[in-house]
């Protein structure tokens, strides 16, 4: 809620960003996009200055920005860290200097935010308000990963109270219930769904979809190659299908050890089934390459929101999931099934199900997906609920500053 005195003057609220990734980085998935998406929206009615890695998920710095040093990226200003410039000292500096009416962060465990809390938690950057987007990091599936030293530090920050009085932006339920378990005392629950671009695949084309032929079927993965995914669960219950599969993998492999352990389930599949790596691709690139391919699978272990599964959809890929994601109740629309993981059954008789479909049923399906997601892309509450989440912020924000001035004047 912007006040009218800024109004008047033409000046918009500073949102300081937080997070770990930002462009020209896209390997690192859907907090990225969620971030791009919201500054593209909302940039006229908020000056967002974001402060992040010099780097995309791989590590390997950026060659086409300044580091150290503010950028100009489309409608935000960034400001790319160095490692060495990754501290306490550094990130008190800048928020100082950019003196915002309200910060969001993406990530609950990372670096960027622990550092940021710790300083808020000894009053050393005021009383800003602060937006915290847990991105799927409090699901059991990821609290499993690495699982012995998040139990320490998650005692650790209850005791010290390090995530209380946050306002949290939860993209569902299931996300609301695992934040109400993390959060400790106080604060405020939102529920917004990640911020998606307005439009996916204008030029999208029913008739130009690959045929489906009864007894094969092309399936993609598509995401960041690593434990949570659970790919290699897919690949060791596909004994079972029958007629010709093929399931081409997209993504970068965060996780090596496990592909190399999947490889050797894929190695002695059966010869009707193929399972080949085809290297990642960047965000332009992944919606036409969904395009090309039937079905989208992906087995995770839970996923807050999921970009690629509404991308999946404007491209006409009916989904094949777990029933640990937000995109629920899709054999219901038509556009896919949700499945438990507790079932691997249910998923060897889905795929058969979808290999023996024949290409007029499968383009019904397929129509029904692009459908839905273009009904999805342009309701209203969407653009809404992220909306009416940094409002609530800025309001903290101002009702702070006008009892600070109050004070000052007694």
């Amino acid at each position: 809620m912007i006040n009218q005195e800024e109004k008047n003057c033409g000046v918009k609220p500073i949102v300081l960003i937080i997070c770990n990734y930002y462009l020209p980085g896209y390997k690192a998935g859907g907090g990225l996009r969620t971030i791009v998406h919201m500054v593209e929206r909302f940039a006229n009615e908020f000056d967002f200055r974001i402060v992040t890695f010099n780097h995309d998920g791989d590590g390997i710095p950026f060659s086409s920005v300044k580091t150290n040093d503010w950028n100009e990226v489309e409608k935000a200003q960034v400001y790319y860290l160095s490692k060495d410039a990754v501290k306490f000292s550094k990130l008190r500096e800048l928020i100082v200097q950019v003196n915002p009416q309200l910060i969001y962060v993406n990530s609950v465990f990372s670096v960027l935010t622990i550092l940021l809390l710790t300083l808020r938690k000894f009053k050393l950057i005021g009383e800003t308000p602060m937006i915290l987007a847990p991105e799927g990091e409090l699901s059991d599936g990821a609290l499993q990963l690495k699982a012995s030293r998040k139990k320490t530090f998650v005692s650790f920050a209850k005791s010290v109270g390090l995530y209380k009085n946050l306002i949290w932006k939860v993209t569902g339920e299931l996300e609301e219930n695992e934040t109400k378990r993390f959060k400790g005392s106080g604060g405020k629950i939102f529920i917004a769904p990640n911020m998606p671009s307005r439009n996916i695949f204008k030029e999208y084309r029913q008739d130009l979809k690959p045929a489906k032929n009864t007894g094969a079927a092309k399936m993609i993965f598509l995401s960041r190659y690593m434990r949570k995914k659970n790919f290699k669960w897919l690949a060791e219950n596909l004994y079972a299908v029958a007629g010709d599969l093929e399931i081409d993998v997209f993504g970068p492999l965060e996780d090596e050890p496990y592909w190399e352990e999947t490889q050797n389930v894929i190695n002695n599949l059966p010869a009707n089934i193929k399972v080949e790596y085809k290297g990642f691709i960047t965000h332009e690139k992944a919606i036409e390459t969904l395009f090309k391919y039937h079905f989208f699978v992906l087995p995770t272990l839970g996923e807050n929101f999921g970009h690629v599964f509404i991308e999946a959809l404007a491209a006409g890929c009916p989904l094949i999931t777990s029933d640990r994601t937000p995109w629920v109740n899709l054999e219901s629309k038509q556009i896919g099934w949700d499945l438990p993981l507790e079932n691997p059954q249910k998923w060897s008789e889905i795929i058969n199900f979808c290999v023996n479909l024949d290409n007029a049923n499968y383009r019904e399906l397929s129509a029904n997906a692009r459908s839905f997601a273009c009904r999805w892309l342009t309701n209203p509450e969407i653009e809404e609920s992220t909306l009416k989440v940094l409002q609530y912020g800025l309001l903290k924000s101002y009702q702070k500053q006008s009892k600070s001035q109050w004070e000052n004047n007694l």
